[in-house]
């Protein structure tokens, strides 16, 4: 029966894979990755971080982006080859975990195989951020925890890939502070010290290493600057909302998050009644759960690596993770493939929407729309392909990537260089690295940086300082309020369309003239900076 677990497993696993890789290769990134490539660009020809480009976070992301893009350029299949490689190390650092846990192959393959059926087919959200590649750190520094080598090395080691950790995301230190106290059960007393001052060492060569860096290149009074000063006003915390962010964690990804209802309490159990291995993998994903919940804002990207760590904790109990959620999966998705309308699942839906999402997904796995353009993804990096295969169509924070490719040609042709270019809008600023140019202005997501309340008259006087020749805006902002939510209409391509908001001439960009339009992107030729910069967004964008 082992046997044939074992090959059932490594059959899935195979499909999993040759279905899933080939399409999450070719999606498009999200507005964060791009993000981090403006600030890598940045850097990479002579800017200061958090000066030329606002952040903020610590600077990891940036550094990582840097070296990557360095080497390998600014395509999106080189920085999703990449992120493939950091959740395949991951995973595999995982199943070593469970191997020392005592999990059988068959087991450890199956986790594979429903980590990779959770990863490959969730939105591009969630994919190239910070939370897994700092995911991928602290599972490699837990594997170390677990060595049984004395050498104090091993615990430098161990303490560098959590300070290295701490750069992406302070916010590690949480599930590290976990896995060090639990550990502590299985530790001989006369060690215990030892072991500590291992890790602190490793960890204060890390944040040296970066600290080095940030005053060798000017960085270290911008940063300061931003997380003193700016910060504070970005990061609010209540408890009202707190209640609100643990409602959502079993919502997240249909039908993965559930996991949490039961690996909570199998985590608990191994944290009292498990082994060294048991209690340390519990401590990890407890601990990270808590920051993900706790700490950070309520994104999709925070709660990810949630999911690996909570299969993982099932699995080393022997959970049939894998076979559960490859059926879960595949009949949610196919019943919304077949599911005649309006039938049985459109009743259900109207009924009980919340439940129904969660209990029986429209998992992507089975889309036939997706599937569809499968074949295609071997041999075309395509705009239109990739305007395809998002997830997300007609929102603020995800470009139509070949509309914004013919705003790219019309900029070249204008001979646009360092400084003459403002990219307003969050699906705009990947403007900036296609054309090869450093901001005028520094706030690429100007949305983000417009919830620092106290900040307005300086991003505006910032904005009406620069000395840009063009700026690029984006009308679907502006659709959330307006009649013609949520497709832009079409129109001339020097005019703003004529159902336009009466606020626009009051309203800086909307109020200079516009030159080029491409779809939903309007390019404006700046004559005469006034106005204000605010939008009357709801309430909901403000927060």
């Amino acid at each position: 029966m082992t046997r044939v677990s074992l090959c059932a497993a490594w059959a899935a696993l195979a499909v999993v894979l040759v279905v899933g890789v080939p399409l999450v290769y070719r999606t498009p990134v999200w507005v964060d990755v791009t993000y981090h490539d403006v600030s890598a660009w940045n850097v990479l020809h002579g800017g200061t971080h958090y000066r030329d480009v606002f952040e903020t976070n610590l600077p990891g992301m940036v550094w990582a982006h840097c070296l990557i893009r360095s080497q390998l350029g600014y395509g999106h299949e080189a920085i999703r080859a990449v992120d493939l490689v950091v959740v395949l190390w991951t995973c595999l650092f995982l199943a070593r975990l469970l191997n020392r846990a005592g999990l059988a192959r068959s087991g450890r393959v199956w986790f594979l195989t429903a980590a990779a059926l959770f990863y490959l087919f969730e939105t591009e959200f969630i994919h190239c951020q910070r939370d897994t590649w700092m995911l991928s750190l602290a599972v490699i520094a837990t594997n170390l925890r677990l060595s049984p080598s004395p050498r104090r090395s091993v615990r430098v080691a161990e303490g560098l890939l959590w300070g290295a950790a701490v750069w992406i995301k302070p916010h590690v230190l949480v599930p590290a502070l976990c896995v060090w106290l639990v550990s502590l059960r299985f530790t001989p007393p006369p060690t215990r010290w030892r072991e500590a001052a291992g890790l602190l060492a490793g960890g204060l060569i890390a944040g040296a290493a970066g600290a080095a860096w940030l005053v060798w290149s000017g960085t270290w009074g911008p940063m300061w600057d931003v997380l003193l000063n700016w910060n504070g006003e970005y990061y609010r915390w209540s408890w009202e909302h707190l209640w609100i962010k643990i409602k959502i964690v079993p919502a997240y990804f249909p039908p993965f998050s559930l996991l949490h209802v039961v690996a909570m309490p199998v985590a608990i159990f191994a944290l009292f009644r498990g082994g060294l291995e048991r209690a340390v993998l519990a401590a990890l994903y407890l601990g990270w759960l808590a920051q993900a919940t706790v700490i950070q804002k309520e994104f999709d990207y925070a709660h990810a690596p949630a999911i690996f760590l909570g299969l993982a904790v099932l699995a080393v109990y022997r959970w049939p993770v894998g076979p559960v959620f490859l059926a879960w999966c595949v009949a949610g998705g196919l019943s919304h493939e077949l599911a005649d309308r309006p039938g049985w699942l459109s009743r259900l839906q109207d009924r009980y929407p919340r439940a129904t999402r969660m209990g029986v997904p429209a998992h992507p796995s089975v889309r036939s729309d997706r599937l569809g353009l499968w074949p295609r993804c071997w041999d075309d990096n395509s705009w239109e392909l990739k305007d395809r295969l998002t997830y997300y169509r007609d929102i603020h924070c995800a470009p139509d990537w070949a509309d914004l490719d013919r705003v790219a040609s019309f900029l070249q042709d204008r001979g646009v260089g360092d400084g003459d270019l403002i990219c307003w809008h969050d699906a705009t600023h990947p403007l900036y690295v296609m054309l090869g140019v450093r901001p005028g202005f520094r706030f690429p997501h100007v949305l983000t940086a417009m919830k620092f309340r106290s900040k307005l008259p300086t991003i505006r006087a910032e904005a009406f300082a620069s000395r840009a020749r063009f700026v690029v805006s984006d009308l679907v902002p502006v659709t959330y309020t307006a009649s013609f939510y949520p497709a832009p209409p079409p129109g001339p391509v020097d005019t703003l369309p004529r159902e336009f908001p009466a606020w626009g001439k009051d309203v800086y960009p909307w109020n200079q003239p516009v030159v080029f339009r491409a779809g939903r992107y309007f390019v404006h030729e700046v004559r005469e900076p006034r106005g204000e910069i605010e939008f009357p967004f709801p309430e909901e964008m403000k927060e």
